[in-house]
């Protein structure tokens, strides 16, 4: 009896569920199918987000559209009032203030920079599975415990040697947070400090996973610095070329 039990033990512990081994590629296959899938992720070619931006001393509506090929834009408005343009054309950025024709003078190497790291991030044209094919690297950073939740954490280093760190929860596979060394509005004040952003209000939008509220905070502090509402998201709109390019003076 002892032998037969002794069997039935090991016979049961050899057909038992290996867990999968935790590795960098293991990990961004679950976001991956967590977000929508390869397929899905990878037909958004071109992106259109209307926004809600709260900050300490104003609120504002705001309209960002970006491609895959590195263009973007973002109009500000204040009580349907445009007042303030920021864009970048393959490279090279603009700007434009309240009641301009024309726009101003170019924008910093660091301006331009910073537009294009919201381009590359994986969280609106492009997936975490997709960076190292784009020239980024991505490191697996073990797990990091925050309120709570034991993260999965992935360092990410662009071409430029910008890092962010992403943080993905277990039970979605979703990214809910990241930290960067940044500033808050780099061609107002180019102090870089720690600050976080918590993504929430995941939502499907053809087939993807979009964060539809985002909260930044300083992580030394825990102020709050901003928080984006997503009002609509548009995937593959039909975008004028020409709204990304420097308007001439006149």
């Amino acid at each position: 009896m002892r032998i037969l039990v002794s069997l039935l033990a090991l016979s049961s512990g050899a057909f038992a569920a290996t867990p999968p081994p935790t590795s960098l590629a293991w990990i961004l296959d679950q976001h991956t199918l967590a977000r929508g899938g390869r397929n899905a992720i990878e037909a958004v070619h071109s992106i259109q987000m209307d926004v809600t931006i709260e900050e300490p001393t104003y609120s504002a509506e705001g309209r960002y559209a970006a491609t895959r090929d590195g263009s973007m834009r973002i109009d500000v408005y204040i009580g349907g009032e445009r007042v303030f343009t920021e864009a970048l054309d393959r490279g090279r950025t603009w700007s434009m203030a309240q009641g301009d024709q024309a726009a101003s003078a170019a924008g910093s190497d660091a301006g331009a920079a910073a537009l294009r790291h919201s381009v590359e991030a994986p969280l609106k044209l492009f997936g975490l599975h997709e960076m190292q094919g784009r020239g980024h690297q991505l490191d697996y950073a073990g797990r990091l415990t925050i309120e709570g939740v034991d993260y999965y954490v992935i360092e990410a280093t662009l071409d430029d040697g910008y890092r962010t760190t992403y943080y993905l929860n277990p039970s979605t596979w979703l990214i809910e947070r990241e930290r960067q060394q940044r500033a808050l509005h780099v061609d107002n004040d180019p102090t870089p400090e720690w600050i976080e952003t918590v993504f929430e209000d995941y939502r499907a939008v053809a087939g993807v996973q979009y964060s539809h509220r985002q909260v930044e905070r300083r992580v030394a502090t825990g102020d709050m610095l901003a928080t984006t509402t997503v009002r609509r998201i548009t995937v593959n709109p039909l975008l004028d070329p020409a709204q990304f390019q420097q308007p001439s003076a006149h």
